[in-house]
This record gives structure tokens, C-alpha cells and sequence, in this order.
């Protein structure tokens, strides 16, 4: 609906930026307007080939050129977003798609243009997202080809969108799927996948024209790397037991000599050597088949766990069977004989079934207990649950926390090449489960006072507030508004009763409704307003009935133990700082929204950042709202009379304890 069909041109002149957003159609965003907008370009050509970089031209010469003829539309050259070359890519792998939203969320623009649904995204899911989060931060996107405003669609656009959008990620499976297919058989023929590697590089080959010639890639030997390799290969396959050595010990070996990975540290670790052993690549041979996309639209891959099967000879040396490995062009770092004895010696140490029996998943793995999901260490690392002892007929199994950090580092050659570079090396003593029972009881002891009722009573402070925030920024309450708005339209109708009067003045009436009118436009434009703001704000709003209902049951300090649902509930992350200054400390940050969230992977890292560390161990980075000490004589009454365990001295400090909110 145009936007000339609800106003008239003096109205249209005096909206805001964002009404007139909201109320524009395609067609009139398209039309001259005296609203001045920063404008943004993104055009996007999934491969590079000659056709293609002529498509990417004119579709870059329609875009600019469109901006370029309307006055209102301010261009910023550091506004323009150019991806060429980047198939099937997932937004969160293509950077000028990354830049975009980056200076978006910066409001360095007002519009996005793009020429199709197809060049935005090719993702129903990743599509819908863009348009919501710009939307979020009052930016609209125009889609030339589809004619989409997305600023404010009516369910019509958004269901022709999402057929439009379907269609793209229809075309971009089935392309994914034909390439799939098309490198399987390349793999089958010998052409060589991949690039780069440990103990290679790839070289590729182009002809006399500079044309590359993808199918006569090869790999060449880097020198020092594919020392590396024989040198793992030699140690692993020896027959003599003072050289032969397993995977952890030739990491050790490794990081003695100084014989870095390809990244140019030392951290080496046995799966790092594992994978060098069980790479055919280094006898001259490929494996096709040994992984596969389960996803073309999140482009999942996973390894097939195919084992590598050679030829079966006669003793003429005729083929009596072909196994699934084939020929590439690369010079052997390791000869077959040498490699098939590696293989060998690692089928026979190790277990598929007991493989099969851990039940091995990929991807992030959540404790099942509470505190374990909550816990950390001051270094970053999470801190992981380990048993002490086993559950017996009479006693209940016994744990301890051990930061993360020290478990994968357990052995001496992970310390060691930590120690060698620099790096962290965290002396964090482990935490006994009893020693957090104690805290949180302790904390929970202290944020719920006198139990329910003190959270109940917070609860009505909360509802008060909510009920405050029904009031516009004037004063004046939503009901107010509202009650005003009824009582004008009833006038309204008892107006139009009188002019039906013979003696009435028509022009009078005219007067007197256009006043009404004008008035209760305004009115409903504030109550409009006020909902589109509350409808932001209602993810953030607390469920307070859900709380109350959840206070009856599970806020019981009486036991031993605080429940896992209450952790869930209450706390957002516990931090371990080791021993200071004699005491145990440990920083409690509470997150009394009352939502049972799982914070595990918000706080997860992927390796050790001195700065991160150093925030964890500061103050002033917490909103700390009480501190309390737990002498060691309440220590040994909890773990003897309320824990039932046997308090042992030297595996206990007094306990100090930072309460923040998050």
C-alpha cells in the first residue's frame, strides 16, 4: 500500500526517518523523496570465471548506477561490499558479509541494496535472520529484481519471500550437491584435492597462456616438515626397542628437538601424530571417500572412517582385486612399505570397540552436572568434574573440579612445550565438591535472606517497575491514552448524529472532525510507538509467575546441597581463583533473571588469552555486592556433620567468597 494512500504530502513531509521507513512501499522508496538516506551496496558472485566476472560487473554497474541517479541516496565508498569468488560460503564465513553487519550495527547506513534475494543470502534461515537484525536496528533492505521492501512486509511479501528464498537454497543444495559428486569422481582419477599441508605445498599448474590446470596440481616437499614426517614415521615403525616409541612419547621427542608443528609451535599431542600416520598422502596415495557433506546448507562435513585397502597382487604382480586408493602426483615423503607397517602397528593398538563402547560425540559436550556447567577457573578454562571415588553400596561416588587447562595438559610433554613457549601453565589446586556445597549454600544463604519471602518481596518491586514502564516518557500512563482515545470516538459519533440535523453547519462539522481526527492519529501513533518499544523489551522482561511458582518448591536451604535447578536458575558463572593470600577464593556472579539458561558455551574459549585471565582475576571487572569469609572451624563442621565426609586439613583454606551480579 503506498504510503500517499494513508497521508498527504504535507503529512509525509513532516515523518520521521523511521515512520516514513515503516510506512513506505517499494515503489515509493524507488520514488523521489525530500528524506535524505546513507545508503549501502552489497554485490556478491559466488565463483570467479570469466562469465561470471562479467555478470559481477553489470550487476555492480545496476546497483551503483541506480544509487547514483536518485539525490536522496548518500553513497559512502567504505559502504560498498564486494564478494567475488566466494561460493556456497555460510554468512559467518564471508568477510565483506561479516563487514557489512559490523558497520550496521555501527548505524553507519540507513539502507542495503542488493540486486537479488539470491545475492543476499542463499539460506531461507541466514536470509530471515539478516532482515530481522536490520530491521532491529531500523535499517531496510531493497531487493531490486523480487521488488522486496523489508523494512515492513506484509505477510504477502514475506510468504512470496520465502519462495524466493526456498528457490535459492533449492539451487544452492543441488549445486552443492553436483560439486560433491564432480570432486568425487576428479578424486577418483587422480586429480589431487586439498592444498596445503604438513610436509607440502602445493604447486599449481597452469599452461602456456597462464591458464591454470587444475588436474595437474602437485605437492611439493617442504624440506624441514617432511623431515618431521620420516622422522615420525622411523621413531613409530622401528623394530629396535630402544628407538620404537609411541605417539605420546614421540611428541616429547618432538618438542626436546625443537621440531615444530605447522603452525611453527610446539604444541604437539598424540591425535596431532596420529593423523600424519594415517595420512596416505605421504606414500604418494589419496583416499577418496574419507569425508563427506551431510549439509549443503550448513556445509557439515564428517569423516566416513573408510580404512584405506590396497591392491591385492598375484605373485606375477598382476592386479587380482583394486583397493580404493589411487595414485596423485606428489613425491613420496615415506615408502609404502614403511607406511602399510605404521598402519599395521596402529590397528593392533588400538580398540574399535571400545571406540564404540564411549558412545563419541563431536561438538560442544555439557556437563550433566550443575556446577559443572557453571564453574571456571581463573585462567579461562572451565573447570571439569572427576570422580575420587566411585559410588559404593553405602557411600555416594566423590568428585573434584580440575581446571580444564591441567586435564588436557596431564602429561609431562604437554607441560613441558607450554613451558617452552611461554605459555600458561595453571597451578590451580582442584575444588572438592563438598568445599562448593559449602559456598553455595553460603551464597544462596545470603542473596534469599529469610528464604521465599525476601524473593517474593523482590519480586513485587519488580512488578512495580513493570507497571511504571506503562508510562510514557510525558507521564502520561498507557491507560490514560486509551481511555482518551474511546472518549474522542465517541464524540466523533455524535457529531456525525448532529450534522444529520438539518440547522447543523456542514462546515462546522468538517472543523470539529478534523480535530477529533488529528487527535486521535496522535493518540494512536503514541500507543503504537509505546508497543513496538515494549514488543523490543519483552525478551528481557522476567517470567515473575514462573518464578513464584518454581519459589514454592525448590528454595529449600535446609539440606546439605543447593539443587540443580536453583543453580540453573540463579547463577551465571562461578570463578575460581585459586589460593590468595591463604584463602580459597571464589567469585559467585548471580543472574537473578529466574530463566534456567546453560551458560557453558557463552563463556567457553578455544584457547588461553592473557588478558581475558587477567579480568578474572580483578575486581573491578564484577559487580561485586558483598564479600564473606568462612572460617576453616564452619569448614570442618559442614564436611563432617552436614556433608557426612572426613574432614582432612591438608586439602582445606579458609574460604573467601565475592558475590557479583552479572
Amino acid at each position: 500500500m503506498s504510503i500517499r494512500s494513508k497521508f498527504n504530502e504535507d503529512e509525509i513531509r513532516n515523518l520521521d526517518k523511521e515512520k516514513y521507513m515503516y510506512n513506505v512501499s517499494f515503489d515509493d522508496i524507488m520514488q523521489y523523496s525530500d528524506k535524505v538516506f546513507d545508503v549501502a551496496a552489497l554485490i556478491r558472485e559466488s565463483t570467479d570465471s570469466e562469465e561470471q566476472q562479467r555478470a559481477f560487473a553489470v550487476q555492480r554497474d545496476v546497483v551503483l548506477d541506480l544509487i547514483s541517479k536518485k539525490d536522496n541516496f548518500r553513497l559512502d565508498k567504505n559502504n560498498i561490499f564486494e564478494e567475488l569468488g566466494k561460493s556456497g560460503l555460510k554468512a559467518v564465513d564471508r568477510p565483506a558479509f561479516q563487514l557489512m553487519c559490523n558497520r550496521a550495527s555501527q548505524y553507519k547506513f540507513d539502507i542495503l541494496i542488493v540486486d537479488a534475494v539470491s545475492r543476499l543470502a542463499r539460506s531461507i534461515r541466514e536470509l530471515f535472520d539478516v532482515i530481522y537484525d536490520f530491521q532491529e536496528l531500523g535499517i531496510g533492505i531493497i531487493i531490486l529484481k523480487e521488488k522486496y521492501w523489508t523494512y515492513n512486509m506484509t505477510h504477502t511479501d514475506i510468504l512470496r519471500l520465502a519462495i524466493d528464498a526456498g528457490l535459492a537454497q533449492a539451487e544452492s543444495m543441488n549445486t552443492g550437491c553436483r560439486v560433491g559428486d564432480h570432486m568425487l569422481e576428479l578424486a577418483k582419477k587422480g586429480q589431487l584435492l586439498g592444498g596445503d599441508m604438513f610436509g607440502y605445498r602445493l604447486k599449481k599448474a597452469v599452461d602456456d597462456m597462464g591458464n591454470r590446470m587444475p588436474n595437474k596440481n602437485s605437492l611439493i616437499q617442504e624440506p624441514v616438515e617432511a623431515y618431521v614426517v620420516k622422522t615420525i614415521f622411523d621413531l613409530y615403525t622401528s623394530d629396535d626397542k630402544d628407538i620404537v616409541k609411541t605417539s605420546s612419547s614421540i611428541c616429547r621427542y618432538l618438542i626436546e628437538n625443537n621440531m615444530r608443528t605447522y603452525k611453527g609451535d610446539l604444541r604437539w599431542t598424540p591425535s596431532k601424530v596420529i593423523r600424519i600416520l594415517a595420512n596416505t598422502k605421504y606414500m604418494g596415495y589419496q583416499l577418496p571417500e574419507k569425508s563427506k557433506v551431510i549439509d549443503t546448507v550448513r556445509k557439515k562435513k564428517v569423516l566416513t572412517h573408510i580404512e584405506p585397502v590396497k591392491d591385492v597382487l598375484d605373485a606375477n604382480g598382476n592386479l587380482i582385486e583394486k583397493g580404493n586408493l589411487v595414485r596423485i602426483s606428489c613425491e613420496p615423503i615415506v615408502s609404502e612399505e614403511t607406511w602399510w607397517k605404521a598402519y599395521d602397528r596402529r590397528m593392533s593398538r588400538s580398540s574399535k570397540d571400545s571406540e564404540n563402547i564411549k558412545g563419541r560425540k563431536s561438538g560442544l559436550r555439557v556437563s550433566v552436572d550443575a556446577l559443572g556447567r557453571k564453574a571456571y577457573c581463573s585462567c579461562g578454562y572451565c573447570l571439569s568434574r572427576q570422580y575420587t571415588h566411585t559410588a559404593t553400596e553405602t557411600k555416594s561416588a566423590t568428585y573434584r573440579y580440575k581446571c580444564r587447562w591441567q586435564v588436557d595438559h596431564a602429561s609431562k610433554y604437554t607441560i613441558e612445550a607450554a613451558l617452552k613457549e611461554n605459555n600458561v601453565v595453571c597451578d590451580n589446586p582442584a575444588v572438592s565438591d563438598v568445599k562448593l556445597w559449602l559456598c553455595e549454600k553460603q551464597v544462596f544463604s545470603y542473596v534469599f535472606k529469610n528464604g521465599k519471602s525476601a524473593v517474593l518481596q523482590a519480586l513485587e518491586i519488580i512488578e512495580h517497575c513493570k507497571q511504571e514502564e506503562e508510562v510514557l516518557e510525558d507521564g502520561t500512563s498507557l491507560q490514560t491514552l486509551e481511555s482518551r482515545r474511546d472518549e474522542l470516538k465517541k464524540k466523533r459519533k455524535k457529531l456525525l448524529a448532529l450534522s444529520l440535523e438539518d440547522d447543523y453547519d456542514m462546515n462546522d462539522y468538517k472543523e470539529l472532525k478534523a480535530e477529533i481526527d488529528e487527535e486521535i492519529a496522535t493518540i494512536e501513533d503514541s500507543i503504537a510507538h509505546f508497543e513496538i518499544e515494549k514488543a523490543k523489551q519483552q525478551k528481557k522482561v522476567f517470567n515473575i509467575e514462573d518464578i513464584r511458582q518454581r519459589l514454592n518448591t525448590i528454595i529449600n536451604l535446609r539440606d546439605y546441597k543447593v539443587s540443580d535447578e536453583v543453580i540453573d536458575m540463579f547463577v551465571e558463572r562461578i570463578i575460581y581463583r585459586g589460593v590468595v593470600d591463604g584463602n580459597d577464593e571464589f567469585v559467585w556472579v548471580m543472574n537473578l533473571s529466574g530463566e534456567c539458561t546453560d551458560t557453558s558455551a557463552k563463556y567457553k574459549i578455544r584457547g588461553y588469552d592473557k588478558n581475558y585471565a587477567d579480568s578474572l582475576k580483578s575486581d573491578r571487572n564484577f559487580n561485586i555486592v558483598a564479600r564473606m569469609l568462612i572460617p576453616m572451624e564452619e569448614c570442618k563442621r559442614f564436611c563432617q556433620e552436614e556433608a557426612g565426609r572426613r574432614f582432612k586439613k591438608k586439602y582445606w583454606n579458609p574460604i573467601t567468597i565475592k558475590i557479583a551480579i552479572a
